[in-house]
């Protein structure tokens, strides 16, 4: 791969804020075989069947974009364990809890995945953050997204969910009277205790 042909290819996922299709790249009059190269040098990472992402992306920037799509969304599971780096498990789709009921039409990217949330708990532990560029994200707070790992813990893996709990409990910011209140809203308090037992 030549260095403009390098360079034309990433021109097109700066144009998209970082994420570029298996089509985009055919549209420029370019070979899709030069993203297997770029995967290959760790340039760009293949999400799913035809989709790509830089390795470097400005999350902020990429969070407040997907919110654009979700309006009223809240960020939650494995983008907010991530963010407060309770856990290793980066997933490659952005988590955003949404009312349930709510209808939204997602956009090929960045990809998201959606969490429908029934109104009583909808709010639950939301808190934000501001970005550089002077955005406000909202986003579950550490014991709502600790309590969203157990409650989906056989969909996420009981690994993963054993490593957020551990994280949590050895993280300076831990508030055990917040995680219990929540755990009692969200009905796993019986759960959360079992496991609690182990690690304290």
């Amino acid at each position: 791969m030549t260095n403009e042909t390098r360079n034309r290819i990433l021109q097109v996922f700066e144009k998209q804020s970082g994420y570029a299709r298996t089509q985009d790249i055919k549209s420029e009059g370019l070979h899709h075989k030069y993203l297997q190269e770029l995967v290959d040098d760790g340039t760009i990472l293949k999400i799913k069947h035809g989709l790509y992402s830089l390795t470097e992306l400005d999350d902020a920037a990429t969070l407040h974009e997907a919110l654009l799509t979700v309006p009223d969304g809240i960020i939650c599971m494995g983008t907010a364990l991530a963010y407060y780096e309770l856990t290793t498990w980066n997933p490659p789709e952005i988590h955003i809890a949404l009312l349930r009921g709510r209808k939204i039409l997602l956009p090929d990217y960045p990809p998201i995945q959606l969490y429908h949330v029934s109104e009583d708990i909808f709010t639950l532990g939301q808190t934000e953050i501001k970005t550089d560029s002077g955005h406000y994200i909202p986003i579950y707070n550490r014991e709502r997204a600790v309590c969203d790992a157990i409650r989906f813990r056989n969909k996420i893996g009981i690994d993963i969910m054993k490593e957020v709990l551990g994280g949590y409990i050895q993280s300076d910011h831990r508030d055990l009277n917040t995680l219990n209140r929540y755990a009692r809203k969200l009905r796993i308090e019986t759960v959360l205790n079992q496991y609690l037992d182990v690690l304290l």
